[in-house]
């Protein structure tokens, strides 16, 4: 056999295996798995997050995105297969709650945001509060730069969120949560 096909055929299967891996890392999703906790970050001397007399914080999220980095602030937004959830956020203090698992394009991703369409409280008295978050919309930054999705890999992120109990507790209408994201 001739040196000639022999280097065509060679070339044409190193040719397709970088073609196949370029193919394949750049367009094979890896997964992410959205988590959502309240971290039970309790003041000195009190064993729990919230005051006494409340009995559950319901929160309502949906309108979930994510943010591909180096794009623009109003662009590199894709939207989230997430669907709305109502969480009980005072069972998440100790532990966290699948919000969504999906599939993401290979990339760098920096940020989440998501809408706070409704909290409602209810005490131990009974009694019941709505409240509403200004903008109702958080934005919420990945540290560390962001994270990384490369093909058939898998990251989890853990979402926190936690309300300030002397705002639950003056029912004014309306809370400032704090939001947090960490790749875990």
């Amino acid at each position: 056999m001739s040196k000639g096909p022999v280097a065509v055929i060679l070339a044409i299967i190193i040719i397709g295996s970088v073609a196949g891996y370029f193919f394949y890392t750049n367009y094979v999703p890896g997964t992410l798995t959205l988590t959502i906790t309240d971290p039970a970050q309790a003041p000195l001397g009190n064993s729990q997050q919230y005051d006494p007399t409340i009995r559950n914080v319901y929160v309502t999220v949906s309108g979930f995105q994510i943010h591909i980095a180096g794009q623009g602030n109003s662009s590199g937004w894709n939207p989230m297969p997430v669907t709305t959830q109502t969480v009980n956020m005072m069972t998440v203090l100790s532990s966290s709650k699948v919000l969504g698992i999906m599939k993401l394009s290979a990339g760098k991703y920096d940020s989440f945001r998501f809408d706070v369409t409704g909290v409602n409280v209810t005490f131990v008295s009974g009694a019941g509060a709505s409240y509403t978050v200004p903008s109702g919309t958080l934005k919420v930054p990945i540290p560390n730069g962001g994270l990384q999705i490369t093909a058939t890999s898998s990251v989890t992120v853990l979402l926190t969120l936690s309300f300030n109990n002397n705002e639950i507790l003056a029912m004014n209408g309306s809370l400032t949560p704090v939001a947090k994201a960490t790749v875990v």
